[in-house]
């Protein structure tokens, strides 16, 4: 990494060159990861951070680009057309100065796409069932870009905006060539980085990418997007030496460890991004996720008013809403508010997903299975969709076909251990033994957090026969229900089948321990104890 003074001047040009540009989003970033770099006074606090900044700091490193404002008159006049949406006007005036100002060129070009985009939502609204709206100024913008590119006349912007089209027409090898092109150029470019993360596999090279800082941020923003979440938190954390009030880098961490099911660490993430930034509205939907998974009631009131208030027309905010409603119990409104979500934002995956799950608890079965495949249509790997439609048809007693949708949720998520304990249970019903125990074993390495996989596999092992290993699970589940303070028929379950094999043992001691913790149990459980005691005293 380079000294901190060589980073804030790095991004405080590109925030302004990427603002002047109209490229807000990339601006935003570059501007909020400025705002917050650790500060040499921050550093006194802390010897422990100076000292790992001092030993990872390359001192060779020099930015020494200098920001220029635009002073040309039309450029001026156009970027203020940009930004009132008035898209065709602004490409008009510029139209004379494209071979003579890269800034011009962009605008151009740019300002069209925009308006195609503009066109391309319009049509979607009007046609509420029309899924095959494109961009109508992308073939006029292909036609010119790729003979600008062939006779390398494009600038990196032009660069990036020809990777978008090429993306669109789904032309993604070249797409992806594209934008490796505009990184080695503008290497803070998040936009493009983004764009990258989308295009390339695990499997892919990464030798291409430019030796530069941004790198750390890609490739722990991609092991987030591949759910490689411990290797996204180690990485993320180095960087936080260097962005100490980074709400980019604590908003992954808090993601990565709610990818992760570590809830109390995530929650602990997001109250430290809401205490640095109480107004943003950015992935507070998974916050309100975890909420409603700790059953959180006032929390989740709050984050909702809270979010009601800072910003009412964002999909994020009508999914938190409807998190709560449906804590609540209420579940119509809780739809009402997921389709909200949708009306701001037809992609919205998490509402699509989050209203199928509401549908289900109303037993309408058919909308639900309806949301889950829109989801699944937004993006093919999203596990939760896919989980949500295999639950939909395992409770409709249809495994096989409950089977093949868990199937697809564990290809995207292949460690997950409720993945796996989805299709034991399935192979289970459909009386395939061995393949539910293959299941069970594969989420019990997988850290199956809940214990389900280790009972469940220790009663199919003594159904067929495995006494050693029946007794091994059963003793293990035993252990982590003791360990979690909890009693239950699992509990009852274990101590029954330990106390009789102890006994079938000759293990008299540990068959009596079994059988006295039995007496904590009414009904069936007590008798089977006494059985046990009577033929110890004999």
């Amino acid at each position: 990494m380079p000294k901190l003074s060589e980073i804030h001047k790095e991004l405080q040009f590109y925030t302004r060159y990427f603002s002047e540009n109209k490229l807000y989003q990339s601006s935003k970033w570059t501007g909020e990861l400025l705002l917050g770099l650790t500060q040499e006074e921050d550093l006194q606090s802390s010897q422990f951070a100076m000292q790992f900044i001092q030993n990872n700091t390359d001192y060779q490193y020099q930015f020494l680009r200098e920001f220029v404002p635009e002073n040309n008159d039309i450029i001026c006049v156009a970027r203020n057309l940009f930004d009132l949406r008035e898209f065709k006007k602004c490409a008009s005036l510029l139209q004379g100065l494209i071979h003579k100002n890269e800034s011009a060129m962009f605008l151009y070009y740019y300002s069209q796409y925009m308006y195609g985009e503009l066109r391309k939502e319009e049509e979607m609204f009007e046609n509420e069932n029309s899924k095959t709206a494109t961009n109508p100024e992308l073939k006029l913008l292909d036609r010119e870009l790729s003979k600008l590119y062939e006779q390398k006349q494009l600038s990196q912007l032009n660069l990036y905006l020809y990777g978008l089209i090429l993306k669109d027409t789904l032309r993604l090898r070249e797409a992806r060539e594209v934008f490796i092109q505009v990184l080695n150029q503008l290497p803070c470019f998040w936009s493009a980085w983004l764009e990258l993360c989308r295009l390339l596999t695990e499997e892919d090279s990464i030798s291409e990418l430019p030796n530069h800082w941004m790198k750390f941020f890609w490739i722990s923003n991609f092991n987030l997007e591949k759910f490689k979440n411990s290797n996204c938190v180690e990485s993320f954390q180095l960087l936080l030496y260097y962005f100490r009030n980074s709400n980019f880098i604590i908003n992954q961490i808090a993601n990565a460890y709610y990818n992760n099911q570590e809830f109390e660490l995530s929650l602990e993430w997001f109250e430290r991004l809401l205490s640095i930034d109480p107004y943003r509205y950015e992935n507070l939907d998974t916050y309100s996720n975890i909420l409603y998974i700790k059953e959180n009631q006032g929390e989740l009131a709050n984050l909702a008013l809270q979010s009601f208030t800072n910003n009412k027309y964002v999909p994020e905010t009508c999914c938190v809403v409807g998190n709560y409603y449906s804590l609540m119990n209420e579940h119509a409104k809780a739809i009402n508010y997921f389709q909200r979500a949708l009306k701001l934002d037809k992609d919205c995956l998490a509402a699509w997903t989050l209203m199928g799950h509401e549908y289900l608890e109303m037993k309408n079965v058919a909308s639900a299975i309806q949301s889950y495949r829109n989801a699944v249509e937004i993006d093919p790997k999203d596990f939760r969709a896919w989980y949500g439609l295999g639950q939909t048809y395992a409770l409709q007693g249809m495994n096989q076909y409950a089977l093949y949708y868990f199937s697809r949720a564990v290809i995207s998520r292949p460690k997950d251990a409720r993945m796996w304990n989805a299709m034991a249970e399935c192979y289970d019903k459909m009386d395939k033994k061995n393949e539910s125990m293959k299941c069970y074993e594969r989420a019990n390495s997988c850290k199956d957090k809940e214990g389900i996989a280790i009972h469940q596999l220790a009663k199919l092992y003594d159904a067929v026969g495995k006494e050693d290993k029946a007794q091994q699970a059963f003793e293990e589940s035993l252990k982590r229900k003791d360990e979690e303070q909890t009693v239950d028929k699992e509990v009852s379950e274990a101590l029954l089948y330990l106390a009789r094999v102890f006994l079938k043992k000759g293990d008299r001691e540990r068959a009596m321990q079994m059988a006295k913790r039995l007496y904590d149990f009414n009904g069936p459980e007590r008798d089977e104890a006494n059985k046990i005691m009577s033929i110890l005293n004999k």
